[in-house]
């Protein structure tokens, strides 16, 4: 690269749009240097956890009630490396890595704990994401409440420093153009679209429901698409980084027509390891070179704006192709030509 691939995310100049998004895998320094030789723009740490901060604060006062009242535990610390670890990695990234280093926090209410974002400044982060977990536990909560408390947070934290800060939002609002917009008076310079979320599951023989967490589907980034658009069409000057589902070049090149800035790449890393991030900047340079672009700020500024301000426009978006053809795209596995009887014995 030789500043084609050149962009800007949360006013911060970057040599490539493809960053490694939060996950255990930038802790290390050493594989923070194998990502940045195979060209990524920055690096995201993986989240300093609300409950981690609050048992911190909490347990030099109370240290037998601490974990209980926090709601910390252990592995969180085997996670993120926990809250003394966690300055060090981004004193010792700053000094190694010569890429921008962000830094995540992630919780759903405001309080003292917040503090700590001013800790991970003056360790040396370049910036700040904070991963806005709804955590709706109050029934008379309303969604207008969910989003105030949000925002208050974004509010908090951002009020406490110098380093722009990313709100990283999940799909489940009614209208992502609005949260854009109400982040970005909170204070937002960024929003990252969207948080990975886990998958429920129920077990059938403790009958009760369960969580785990799987890496992003292949072929699922229309959701991303969808959320960048409409994030971007509230033109609110907020920096736009797609999240989930990136996996090749064209993936991030669509991302980047339909408005994001930036993409972060998380399961494809842990697919392929740094070839991913390779191929997909390689991708990008071909594409500007098929398409004719210099660099690449010249082609996102040749991209279109997409601007939903008229009803009847969004309704053509799903009544055009709803009623246009007589088939519709199949995306499950072709089903095989070997025929079979009733109890799938093939013939």
């Amino acid at each position: 690269m030789s500043g084609e691939l050149a962009t800007k995310y949360l006013g911060i100049e970057l040599v490539s749009p493809v960053i490694v998004g939060a996950c255990p895998l930038t802790l290390e320094p050493e594989t923070v240097r194998q990502f940045v030789g195979a060209g990524v723009g920055a690096v995201v740490l993986p989240s300093m956890m609300q409950e981690q901060i609050v048992h911190r604060l909490m347990k030099p006062h109370d240290p037998l009630g601490a974990i209980e009242k926090s709601g910390y535990q252990p592995q969180q610390d085997k996670y993120n490396g926990g809250t003394e670890a966690y300055l060090k990695t981004i004193a010792t990234l700053k000094k190694t890595c010569p890429v921008p280093v962000i830094a995540s926090l992630s919780g759903s209410s405001t309080g003292p704990w917040l503090a700590y974002a001013m800790e991970i400044e003056s360790a040396g982060a370049d910036a700040l994401e904070i991963n806005l977990q709804q955590a709706i536990f109050d029934t008379r909560e309303t969604s207008n409440d969910v989003e105030a408390r949000l925002c208050q947070l974004v509010h908090d934290v951002q009020a406490r420093l110098s380093i722009p800060v990313a709100a990283k939002i999940s799909q489940r609002y009614t209208n992502v153009s609005s949260m854009a917009r109400q982040l970005h008076e909170a204070g937002a310079a960024g929003l990252v679209v969207f948080t990975h979320v886990p998958a429920w599951d129920v077990s059938t023989d403790r009958m009760h429901w369960m969580i785990h967490w799987e890496l992003s589907p292949v072929g699922s980034l229309g959701g991303i698409l969808e959320g960048v658009v409409r994030a971007s069409s509230a033109d609110q000057g907020l920096s736009i980084a797609a999240s989930g589902g990136v996996s090749t070049a064209e993936d991030a090149i669509k991302a980047m027509i339909a408005g994001a800035d930036v993409v972060m790449v998380t399961s494809a890393v842990y697919r392929e390891g740094p070839d991913a991030i390779r191929n997909i900047v390689d991708g990008i340079e071909r594409h500007l070179g098929r398409t004719h672009y210099p660099t690449l700020k010249q082609f996102r500024a040749a991209c279109p704006k997409e601007h939903f301000d008229e009803e009847r426009l969004l309704r053509l978006e799903h009544v055009d192709p709803l009623t246009r053809g007589d088939t519709y795209f199949d995306p499950t596995p072709t089903v095989s030509p070997q025929t079979g009887d009733a109890f799938g014995h093939r013939n």
